[in-house]
């Protein structure tokens, strides 16, 4: 069962409040085993742990400040690693995340609810669903649509590379990356080479992301300016990159980069998905078709998507 306010009423979103009563009714009528809330201002969770009598309530946010928050106050709360681009993903991504913490069971009935502070564009939704085991080991790529030729798993270890450069930034060096994953020769075909490509001439043992061998060198060249540009199956084509694309025509999230801008406008031109480390905040960003479609912080274990708090 789903419940969604249309993206086009005229009514205004639920309150926080409005919202937390009408989960505990559901809870209430349906006998749940608990309730999970994704909240980024904590709000939701407050007002639900206050009205949810019996229920167990389960606050998962990606905001660092307020799971803090919530932790202080004694609520249960769970960091999320990742945000994705929409709500439907985001509360496949918290029911998984939350399953793994054994804070729930396989069988469990639960009610999962997303307010407006979230996704404020979309609105709030409630999902009333059973813990299912397929649901435990949610991948990264699961969470992303991929474009034929980019194998799950390079998109694992690329995601993976580039928290560890985020981690390094967070620490103070002044690093970030781009990882062009797919869609290779139309990727190299509206940029140019920065530098001498420093993988010309390895054997493809070392040109390969899923080598854990390169990957110190990999942060390394991260310090340099330019992209990695990476076939589907992993095999590095070049780094030092620079991307040609116009960034104009891309939507961004206010507050990112050149970087970004030319990785999402590179994302638009072709078909390949980019992972950006910012320089600025660490974070791990995915562009695809000229937008960001989902937000790690590095600092969160993931992977086969991690536990954490």
């Amino acid at each position: 069962m789903t419940m969604s306010r249309a993206h086009n009423s005229i009514r205004p979103p639920r309150s926080d409040e409005d919202l937390a009563r009408m989960v505990v009714s559901v809870a209430k009528a349906t006998q749940v085993d608990g309730i999970i809330c994704i909240t980024e201002t904590g709000l939701l969770a407050q007002h639900l742990s206050r009205l949810a009598g019996h229920f167990r309530v389960i606050a998962a946010t990606t905001n660092r400040a307020t799971f803090d928050t919530l932790t202080k106050a004694g609520l249960e709360v769970i960091r999320l690693p990742l945000r994705t681009a929409d709500k439907y993903t985001q509360i496949r991504h918290a029911i998984s995340v939350v399953l793994q913490s054994s804070r729930v069971s396989i069988g469990d009935l639960v009610v999962c609810a997303i307010g407006h502070d979230v996704y404020q564009e979309e609105g709030n939704l409630v999902v009333l669903t059973e813990m299912e085991a397929r649901t435990e080991k949610l991948a990264v790529s699961d969470l992303l649509k991929l474009t034929d030729g980019i194998q799950p798993k390079v998109l694992e270890v690329a995601v993976l590379v580039a928290c560890k450069i985020g981690r390094a930034a967070r620490r103070g060096k002044r690093i970030g990356a781009i990882f062009m994953l797919g869609d290779s020769l139309n990727v190299l075909d509206g940029s140019k080479q920065l530098i001498p490509n420093p993988f010309q001439g390895h054997d493809k043992a070392n040109r390969m992301l899923t080598n854990p061998d390169i990957h110190d060198a990999l942060v390394e060249l991260a310090k340099l300016d330019g992209a990695f540009v990476l076939r589907g199956d992993g095999f590095i084509q070049a780094a030092g990159v620079f991307l040609t694309s116009p960034p104009s025509e891309t939507e961004l999230v206010s507050g990112l980069g050149a970087r970004h801008a030319a990785a999402a406008a590179a994302t638009r031109r072709t078909t390949a998905t980019a992972i950006v480390v910012s320089a600025t905040d660490g974070n791990v960003r995915a562009f695809s078709g000229g937008k960001m479609v989902l937000q790690i912080d590095p600092d969160v274990a993931h992977g086969h998507i991690g536990m954490n708090g």
